[in-house]
């Protein structure tokens, strides 16, 4: 498929069951693209819709392009970075959007939902992101997150794969800041 206009209209929404297996057909899309999630088989609903968080998606000329989810808390080095274990926070967890949509505004918009959120919550946020993608570390940069450095991490066990990967942070904010 080509590359969605980049004039056409973002509308981002509360995830809605039915929007899953459009969100899956995408998520098979940034797989191949930029190897996300790193392992093909969690390319399906279960992995998809697995924080337990509010979930948005985001939609281009009325159609599903990418999503943004939060899952309750954060780990311990970007609590330490928001401030302390007693500070609250989410985790911004299954986030992305079409290659096909990428240009059009989706992932911006689908993080002011995650963002204003947060700050209607007085959440702090936290995120992790593999080091090969450059674009979406870039992005977070660009809207003002921290970046607390790389980090090796095994999500599979301390016998499956190393990854490189990169914490950022968030802090808590008022709503109407």
């Amino acid at each position: 498929m080509g590359a969605l206009p980049t004039d056409l209209s973002v509308d981002v929404r509360e995830r809605r069951r039915e929007d899953v297996p459009a969100l899956v057909e995408v998520l098979g899309e940034v797989h191949v693209k930029d190897r996300y999630p790193i392992v093909g088989t969690h390319v399906e609903p279960g992995w998809l819709t697995e924080p337990d968080g509010p979930a948005w998606v985001a939609e281009v000329g009325g159609e599903v392009v990418g999503q943004a989810a939060l899952a309750t808390g954060a780990d311990s080095v970007s609590l330490a970075a928001l401030g302390g274990p007693d500070v609250e926070a989410v985790t911004l967890s299954r986030f992305f959007v079409a290659p096909r949509a990428r240009g059009t505004g989706a992932a911006g918009a689908l993080l002011d939902a995650v963002e204003a959120y947060a700050a209607d919550h007085r959440l702090g946020l936290a995120l992790e992101v593999v080091a090969h993608n450059l674009a979406a570390r870039r992005l977070y940069g660009r809207r003002g997150w921290t970046a607390l450095g790389s980090y090796e991490v095994r999500w599979f066990g301390d016998d499956g794969p190393a990854y490189e990967a990169y914490r950022f942070v968030r802090p808590v904010r008022a709503a109407n800041f």
